[in-house]
């Protein structure tokens, strides 16, 4: 490669975890691009989270904006970005084929091996800046390194690094508060604590490297200044805020003669650090402590290797707690339900203690609460040594390198605590347990002050990850992975229309979505009452309570159509109990079981299928409704269903045929959705034949179905 002057670096974030909320800062990128820029390239740094805000994310495109590119980092923070770098990196290949590639992070510092056949040139363990530094340098000398994984090499003092290049962001600057939820700093690196379950010592080097307290202010005004945190909540993102009780309060006494205009900051600390007078300056700093108590049960405490003063751990968070509630500073405790060794007693002792800590002040509570299940990090001391884990816990990872595959959020959690708690045991208990305690808080919540919304909007997601919608996603994704890694589809079928938990939880996810989107509905009843969970593919049994159509096979040919479908096409139609219906396009069943429902004992709903296979599972499904039956045949001959009086298709043609509307009884009406002339517009349309055969329609409203699949229709 010819020498580089001027090497052009592209820094690429890939976005957060699950699409949720992204954080304005991405600073483990901006460092990097300082010291890229020290070692004389020329940076950008494009975050694909606030890209979105910008329009369709086009990586092509983003290429040619600043390309080309010499060198192309992405960040591989954590392990569910593994399978969305590795993506990234294949198209980033065929973009710049001579580009070098390299990603870093918790990932690639725990399991470098994992991209030995990928795309990526190099692999960066530990902190980036010196290994990307010297690749700079490299390109500039034409001189290739021959390791693919790079040699660790932490940065050892952060005050050697320049101030974090905001700027470089400056593209996102007008938009960043249409995606991002908060924005993010680091002041320190490193946690030399041993928690069993983090991945921090991935990175190799622990120990705690703080920018001195005057640096950190300013790195805190230098934001503030670019991106005016008057509107925004700040958090600042280190591993252990204020390791050194004279580093923090310094810091703190700063931030409190020389406040930021965030309305909140938000922080990490260790518990077992804070004295009164801690919290005295947090409260003159407009500071909000977060902790990871990770349990209420000592027992759990001592397996978690809490280090520091645990003979008291639960006490001082007694004591902080009053102390917030004294001061007015709001705070957060995190705990890890299912860690291994996790048993029914140590779960039920936990939730003994935290409904104490947030619902027996009578003044209510400062603090809220997040309960996470515990995940598998590699590179986590469980992770390095789960042998002896298994072996004194009984714990099993169903799924160890869970981050190959699809559902990572599932997989990661898909873990026996112990010998005497399996999963759905575990995430049974989760729900039971700690869901009275989120609402309790959010009845009791007495901060009232800057970012109060803030706090209120981070326990309404602990309740929603608890709600029945999410329990469903996690016992459907139990089945399905239940199947995939061993039992035959047979097996797996009949435990999942056995499984009573399972369909207990279905049933309280669609009381739910049909609470919100069919408030009131005269057909409200019979959707509740049947189990769609069975009527879907298995794969779709998480979905299967949200109000949206759902396909039946890999082409998407046949669906079953969204709840409130039904509910307009009934109630289109009119239909009541003791009617005879007809259903065209009758998929698995499920559009006749609700029929069948609202009709009755004293009533009959037949369905016709055009795909055998799909017909004989709608026999099988309509075993529970005697008053339904399903036919394998194609809705165009007629003879089949001649004289119905009431008829719903499921399915959308060009033009209502004829001949459906010669079958149709005198007095009946016919129900269907028919393209518009554009062809992808589709209208509801209501036919309706009078006693002596006059014809008169009316659309009811815009729809979306498949189209008819019969040969009569081509």
């Amino acid at each position: 490669m010819p020498r580089l002057d001027r090497p052009r670096v592209l820094l690429l974030w890939p976005g957060g975890l699950f699409g949720g909320g992204a954080n304005f800062g991405v600073p483990q990128v901006l460092t990097i691009a300082s010291a890229c820029r020290r070692a004389g390239a020329e940076v950008d740094v494009v975050d694909l989270d606030l890209e979105r805000a910008l329009g369709r994310v086009d990586l092509a495109a983003i290429v040619a904006r600043g390309g080309p590119y010499d060198l192309v980092g992405v960040s591989c923070y954590s392990s569910y970005d593994y399978l969305k770098v590795l993506a990234i990196a294949e198209r980033l290949r065929e973009l710049l084929p001579k580009a070098w590639l390299v990603t870093g992070g918790y990932h690639p510092s725990a399991r470098p091996g994992d991209f030995a056949a990928s795309p990526f040139d190099f692999v960066v363990g530990s902190d980036g800046e010196h290994a990307m530094a010297r690749l700079v340098s490299a390109l500039q000398s034409g001189r290739r390194p021959l390791l693919k994984e790079l040699p660790a090499e932490s940065v050892a003092d952060p005050n050697e690094l320049d101030p974090t290049p905001w700027e470089l962001l400056e593209r996102y600057r007008p938009v960043a508060r249409r995606v991002a939820s908060q924005a993010e700093i680091y002041l320190s690196r490193g946690c030399p604590f041993d928690c069993a379950f983090c991945m921090e010592r991935a990175k190799r080097d622990v120990s705690w490297r703080p920018l001195e307290p005057e640096r950190a202010l300013e790195e805190l005004h230098r934001l503030d200044r670019f991106l005016d945190l008057s509107t925004w909540t700040l958090f600042i993102a280190d591993a252990l805020f204020g390791m050194k009780r004279s580093w923090r309060r310094e810091l703190l006494e700063g931030l409190a003669r020389k406040p930021i205009r965030a309305r909140k900051i938000w922080l990490l600390i260790r518990l077992d650090l804070l004295e009164r007078e801690d919290l005295a300056l947090m409260a003159r700093a407009n500071v909000g402590p977060g902790f990871g108590l990770e349990s209420g049960a000592q027992e759990q405490l001592e397996r978690i290797r809490k280090a520091g003063r645990l003979h008291d751990f639960l006490d001082q968070m007694m004591r902080v707690a009053s102390w917030c509630h004294e001061m007015g500073v709001p705070f957060g405790a995190n705990v890890i339900a299912g860690h291994p060794g996790e048993t029914e007693a140590t779960m039920r002792e936990s939730a003994r203690y935290l409904s104490r800590l947030f619902l027996d002040d009578p003044r209510g509570t400062m603090g809220f609460l997040s309960v996470d299940p515990f995940r598998l990090y590699p590179g986590s001391p469980i992770d390095e040594d789960r042998a002896t884990w298994e072996r004194q816990t009984g714990m099993r990872v169903h799924r160890p390198d869970w981050w190959h595959d699809g559902d990572q959020d599932f997989l990661s959690e898909w873990v026996d605590p112990s010998a005497e708690l399996d999963f759905r045991a575990a995430h049974r208990l989760r729900h039971e347990l700690f869901a009275p305690i989120f609402h309790g808080i959010k009845s009791r919540f007495a901060y009232q002050g800057p970012a109060r919304e803030y706090f209120m909007r981070s326990i309404d997601e602990q309740i929603e990850l608890l709600a029945p919608r999410r329990q469903l996603r996690t016992l459907g994704l139990h089945h399905l992975w239940r199947g995939l890694l061993g039992d035959d589809e047979a097996t797996n079928r009949r435990a999942l229309l056995a499984d009573r938990e399972l369909e207990g939880v279905a049933r309280e996810a669609r009381r739910t979505t049909i609470a919100n989107r069919l408030p009131g509905h005269p057909y409200g009843e019979a959707l509740l009452a049947v189990p769609r969970e069975r009527f879907v593919r298995d794969e779709d049994v998480p979905a299967s309570a949200d109000d949206r159509a759902l396909p039946l096979d890999d082409a998407g040919a046949a669906t079953i159509s969204a709840l409130h479908a039904y509910a307009t096409s009934f109630a289109a139609l009119e239909l009541s109990p003791g009617d005879d219906l007809v259903e065209l396009g009758g998929g698995t069943g499920y559009g006749a079981a609700v029929a069948a429902e609202i009709v009755g004992a004293s009533g009959s709903v037949r369905t016709f299928e055009i795909d055998e296979a799909l017909a004989a599972r709608a026999r099988e499904n309509l075993a529970p409704w005697p008053n339904a039956s399903a036919h394998a045949g194609d809705a165009h001959e007629v003879e089949a269903w001649r004289g119905a009086r009431k008829v719903s298709v499921a399915f959308a043609v060009d033009a209502i045929p004829s001949t459906w509307i010669d079958a149709l009884a005198p007095g009946g009406a016919l129900v269907a959705p028919v393209h518009g002339e554009r062809g992808h517009d589709q209208a509801l349309t209501r036919v309706r034949k009078s006693l002596d055969g006059a014809i008169s329609t009316q659309a009811i409203g815009r729809v979306r179905y498949v189209r008819d699949r019969s040969v009569a229709a081509e």
